[in-house]
């Protein structure tokens, strides 16, 4: 992997930066705050959901898609450097759909094993950011994760504790009944940094990964039968009509059951995809969000 040391104008607001992973070049949109009484900033990287990161599926206008725009604006006003990565255009990807959500095509951007390379290559830009003074930017030990949905999903898997991995762990996913290995295309995670995420907050994203983390976190065995934990702390936020609840709740239970240090709220009367400025739990849940990001990131 390669991460650009990007240096910036002081006056720059917006900018992309490319991270080649795994010869692919990962856009990574980054957003500045200003009017800030510091040089030295906490920051976010910010992983998009299933319909990805630009403004009508085109990484060629350089506009973001209206819920990021948002959290942009959010960022901003906390004096928080935004990090938004896209995963899918440089793997020639526009939406994960179709063919996308099928293995073994769906491996190339899956949330287990490939996007979260792509969170790393975001965290290790924002460490070597600096002015044009040369000040570095960004608080090292204050950056965070932030996932929608499919990027939830890649949020939990970039914090999962590889240290913690059984040994002989035999790295599969299971689709429709059938098993795929490493021959197919399934990765074991990468090995976690030493200084990784300060945390990460986690929008109504799937949680079974395939089978990936072994039984079902609602599965009777789940206890023995699934290795998932983070070695960072986790906000889920959650509605309580999504289709992607269930399988998440029992996650969380299961985490805390083992002593993981994860937060749940639970958003009543909304589905999937809450997380819009019309939709009244959304500013509620932002909130919450900006409250927790405060304390993890020592704003």
């Amino acid at each position: 992997m390669q991460f650009p040391e990007v240096t910036l104008r002081n006056s720059t607001l917006d900018t992309i930066v490319y991270a080649m992973v795994d010869h692919e070049k990962i856009p990574i949109y980054m957003s500045i705050p200003s009017g800030c009484d510091t040089n030295n900033f906490p920051a976010v990287v910010v992983m998009h959901g299933s319909d990805g990161m630009w403004l009508d599926h085109d990484p060629e206008t350089g506009e973001m898609s209206g819920q990021n725009k948002e959290w942009r604006k959010l960022f901003d006003a906390n004096c928080i450097i935004g990090a938004y990565v896209d995963s899918y255009s440089g793997r020639g990807v526009s939406r994960r759909t179709g063919k996308w959500k099928t293995a073994p095509d769906n491996f190339k951007i899956s949330s287990q094993f490939i996007r979260p390379k792509d969170a790393y290559a975001a965290l290790e830009v924002l460490k070597k950011l600096k002015n044009e003074d040369g000040e570095t930017l960004v608080r090292k030990k204050d950056i965070a994760l932030l996932g929608f949905s499919d990027g939830a999903s890649a949020v939990a898997s970039a914090l999962y504790d590889t240290d913690l991995t059984p040994k002989d762990w035999e790295w599969t996913q299971n689709f429709d009944g059938k098993e795929y290995d490493s021959s197919s295309g399934v990765l074991p995670p990468d090995q976690k940094p030493d200084f990784g995420f300060a945390g990460g907050v986690f929008y109504y994203g799937g949680s079974g990964g395939y089978d990936y983390w072994g039984a079902s976190p609602c599965g009777n065995n789940a206890w023995e039968g699934n290795i998932y934990m983070p070695y960072a702390p986790i906000l889920f936020q959650i509605p309580s009509e999504g289709y992607l609840t269930e399988n998440t709740l029992c996650l969380v239970d299961l985490l805390k059951e083992k002593g993981a240090a994860v937060e749940l709220n639970v958003y009543k009367g909304v589905g999937h995809g809450f997380d819009f400025d019309d939709n009244p739990q959304s500013p509620i849940a932002r909130l919450n969000t900006l409250n927790w990001l405060n304390k993890i990131l020592h704003i």
